[in-house]
């Protein structure tokens, strides 16, 4: 992001909410559901960290934050669509092995935090090990059905099957923290939806190739080079170097190895740079070129339709089974059957070409409340008690 802040500073934008009326939007359900859980975890003197549980003990903070955003998405005019990680690729069993022993440090850590009465600290090592079962899972994928949202399965990361979704032009945008899903493609990201604060932010991925002066290809070799999931990186090279290297080097990680061994061949010159034998670049780009994921517009399209809400379904669920207060329930159905027509509204200056468009050159007496330009939520769940130590 920093690098793109200095390179192409062109490619982002602040936005508000309404300015995503009438569009489609591909949702990173599981980036998503991490956020939520996170963002509900509260600190609870003499009782440690209190998450949202149902009476089973079953965490829900997960359903709270997609029961809010997705209301909150619709009342705006955005119709979501909610993309779930399927398989992850081999090449990232690494990484993935790395953070389940990252998540297992810092639960102990937490505990340790807990007994010394340092809650704050202790919060921020519970959203280190925070983990999301199967079971929650299939409970988000069965709340936004009952909701009438449009849920997807991607037989790979989720991200890459919303970059298809928007590149195959069934989306406007992605909506996802992971800046992965511009190195596969999508046209638009969107992220930090769960500030209350702050503005949307919106990045452009044929700004930051013009910023940067380099093509999609060129871009992924960059990704690669900065770091990501599928490979080890080159120690010492970090992103100031990766793009002095790609722009230097004719933009492809076969050029910068030849240069690193150049250099490092010259006796006049200290070995900065080894490269790893586990850096797999050649399989990570191949993974970012070519996604496992839905690439056919044909199958995509039945799968994204919107429909009425399942008012008993949803009342059952949240309330008799998860613990929702059904005043709060009521409410969120209210709402999401009085969004039927707002969906389906494009912002009037949409039809209007002529001038810039209206984003970060908003007036601060002009903006709106902040639950209404951010992704704020405001969580409204009656259950709440101290997290189990596991």
């Amino acid at each position: 992001m920093t690098l793109i802040q200095e390179k192409a500073p062109k490619a982002i934008k602040s936005i508000n909410l309404d300015l995503l009326t009438g569009k489609i939007v591909a949702c990173d359900a599981s980036m998503a559901i991490y956020q939520f859980l996170i963002a509900t975890q509260t600190m609870k003197q003499g009782m440690g960290i209190g998450e949202l549980r149902d009476s089973e003990g079953n965490l829900t903070g997960h359903l709270v934050g997609l029961f809010h955003r997705t209301i909150q998405f619709m009342e705006n005019g955005v119709k979501p669509i909610w993309v779930f990680d399927g398989k992850p690729p081999e090449l990232k069993s690494y990484v993935l092995d790395q953070r389940k022993e990252n998540k297992e440090k810092a639960e102990e850590e937490k505990q340790t935090l807990i007994d010394a009465g340092d809650l704050e600290g202790a919060k921020r090592m519970a959203g280190r090990s925070v983990r999301v079962t199967p079971e929650m899972m299939e409970d988000a994928k069965k709340l936004l059905r009952m909701m009438g949202t449009p849920v997807i399965e991607a037989p790979g990361e989720a991200e890459a099957q919303c970059a298809i979704i928007v590149k195959l032009g069934l989306a406007y945008a992605t909506a996802s923290e992971d800046m992965d899903s511009l190195t596969f493609g999508t046209n638009v990201l969107l992220r930090g939806f769960n500030s209350k604060k702050e503005p949307i932010i919106q990045i452009e991925l044929d700004q930051v190739l013009q910023g940067f002066q380099l093509d999609q290809e060129q871009f992924i070799d960059l990704c690669i080079l900065c770091g990501c999931d599928y490979t080890t990186n080159i120690p010492g090279v970090g992103p100031v170097k990766a793009f002095k290297y790609i722009s230097e080097e004719g933009g492809t990680i076969e050029n910068v190895i030849k240069r690193i061994e150049k250099e490092n061949d010259d006796p006049k010159k200290k070995k900065k740079y080894t490269i790893p034998e586990t850096f797999y670049f050649k399989e990570a780009r191949e993974l970012f070129k070519i996604p496992s994921a839905i690439h056919d517009k044909a199958v995509l399209e039945p799968q994204m339709k919107w429909n009425k809400p399942d008012e008993e379904a949803l009342k059952e669920f949240l309330v008799e089974r998860k613990g929702f207060q059904d005043i709060k329930v009521e409410n969120g159905i209210k709402k999401l059957k009085a969004t039927a027509g707002k969906t389906n509204q494009a912002r009037l200056d949409c039809f209007f070409k002529a001038g810039a468009p209206k984003t970060s050159t908003t007036s601060s007496k002009d903006k709106k409340p902040a639950t209404k330009q951010t992704g704020g939520l405001q969580f409204n769940n009656k259950k709440s008690m101290p997290a189990k130590a596991k």
